[in-house]
Formats: C-alpha cells, structure tokens, sequence
C-alpha cells in the first residue's frame, strides 16, 4: 500500500535521489571505516568537532544570510529523526508543505489529513506549521517564493523548520535563514556522501529547546550513533562542500543536453520542464530525473549510457 502522495519511483533509473558511489568518496569511507577505534577519543570532544565542523562545511560553498544565529546543535539521524520531533512539539498544528516535496511529509499527509494541506490548497494562516526544503526537493533549487513564504510565517506566528538536506550538491546558492519564524535548520550527508545507511545529520536552532533530541545529546550522557557521527566528521574533513558539485558539473551538463532537461542547481539532477518524462513526476508542475545511480554504475545494465 503506498500511503504517501507521490509515485514510487526508486527502481527506475532515474528515479529517487541518491547520492553517487563515487570510487573516490567509497574508498575514504572504507578507509575511516578501519580507524574506528572507540576507545581512542573523547566523546564531547568528538561531538563538538563534528558539529562544529558541520556548521560551517554547510555554508561554506553559499551565501546563507543569518545562519550565524543559530548556535545551538545536535546529532541527529539524518534529516528524519528532526522531522519527527518537529511533528511532535507542533502536533496541535496544521502540517504545510509544497507538492513534490520530500516523501516522508507526504506520508504524513496521508496518515493525517485532517491536520494537512498543500501550500497550493490554502493561504498560510495562524495555527498552521511548514516544513520546506532549500533547496527544494522537487527541483533542486531555491523556491522563488522562498522569502515571500517566509515573510507571511513571520507575520502569522507560523513555526518553520528548513531541511537542507540537498545543500551541499549545489553551490553558490543564497537565500536568508534570519527570519524569526525559522525555529529549525536540519541537514544530513546522505546526499552529498555515499553514507545514505549511516543516517548522519544536524539539526540547529537558535535558542535552546529541550526536547528529546536535545537531552540526548547532552554532554555526559551522549546517547547518539557516534559511530555514524565519527564517519561524517572524517568524510567532512576531507572532502570540501563543493567537490562533489566541482567534480560532476560537466556530467550533468553532458546529461541534461543528451535528454534535453534544465540542470538542476543540485548537481545529481535534471528538470524536464517540457513533460517529456512524465514517469518521474512527483506531483509538481515538473519531472525531477537524479543520474546518480546511471553515473555510478548501479543502473550499468538497465540504461544506455550517455
């Protein structure tokens, strides 16, 4: 039963959104996967660096207005133990996304419907909370309604929580994080690095907010994967923000002109604005296609490469 409202779409070659198993990235990571050693380091000193790391690798390659303001960061799960606990501390509110944004809110969309809309069914409005990618899943790139839609969250008391989960495939992106509505700012590797299983992420906030997430990351009890967290904070540290973007630019470019879709700003993607692949809708007003597993051979036998 598929309880989400868009199509699944993983089994087709380009379908979903993967990051790519470059030789490169596969080999570090089998690399620091050998230097684990947990008796060798000091937890809230392995923490530390990794958030710390985290935090500026993410806006290093961007022009990020206001992300200096949120100074309070956790470990999370990747992106999706933040949205849980973002569900959570709002439960009394309306959930708001744009179609064809990530699956796991139209899932709750499905489950909860009395509490849901579309952004394209209702105005924003007073009692209602919004999750939003930057960029945006759908296409990969910043909304242009972004900071119109932020605006009406500020005036209306509208709780937010951005997933940056794609902004290290893109670069050069700008956009303005200093809005007071913003309560989170969530990212994850699973995009930017082959460790999709190893669920690594960080969710920031401007203030304190003690929730679950939050108690348990707290210095001395420390209940979070720091093995997971040890495998980002060494792919971080030698890889930059941009290299995956640095690196297969020219790919996409060769890509996209062969199946005639718009380069996404994310990298991994193509945009067929013109419905010449219809398969790969997600529920927006264009079709996303990732070239992620046709680049890296997983799709070798299935698809006619480029």
């Amino acid at each position: 039963m598929n309880i989400t409202n868009i199509p699944d779409l993983k089994d087709k070659p380009y379908g979903g959104a993967w990051s790519v198993h470059d030789k490169q990235l596969l080999d570090h990571r089998k690399f620091v996967h050998n230097l684990w050693n947990e008796s060798e380091w000091d937890k809230n000193e392995l923490k530390h660096n990794y958030l710390n790391m985290f935090k500026s690798w993410i806006s290093e390659s961007h022009n990020i207005k206001g992300f200096e303001l949120y100074e309070e960061a956790c470990f999370t799960q990747a992106t999706t133990e933040a949205f849980s606990h973002f569900y959570i501390r709002f439960s009394d509110k309306r959930l708001r996304i744009a179609r064809g944004e990530y699956f796991y809110h139209n899932m709750m969309g499905k489950l909860y419907d009395k509490q849901f809309a579309f952004l394209d069914e209702d105005d924003l409005r007073e009692g209602d909370a919004l999750v939003l990618s930057v960029p945006f899943s759908d296409t990969g790139n910043v909304p242009n309604w972004l900071e119109t839609a932020l605006t009406v969250c500020d005036t209306k008391g509208i709780p937010v929580m951005i997933d940056l989960a794609y902004i290290n495939l893109a670069k050069g992106l700008s956009f303005d994080l200093s809005h007071d509505c913003i309560e989170y700012v969530v990212s994850s590797l699973s995009k930017a690095f082959p460790l999709e299983l190893s669920r690594i992420g960080i969710r920031l906030q401007k203030k304190k907010f003690e929730d679950q997430i939050y108690v348990i990351n707290e210095d001395g009890y420390n209940y979070i994967n720091f093995f997971s967290l040890y495998m980002g904070y060494h792919m971080m540290k030698e890889w930059n923000a941009s290299w995956l973007y640095d690196k297969y630019k020219p790919l996409q470019d060769k890509y996209c002109e062969k199946l005639e879709v718009e380069p996404s700003s994310c990298v991994i993607f193509g945009i067929d604005t013109n419905n010449k692949y219809p398969e790969y809708n997600r529920g927006g007003r264009t079709n996303r296609l990732c070239f992620s597993k046709v680049w890296d051979g997983r799709y070798v036998e299935k698809v006619k490469r480029v």
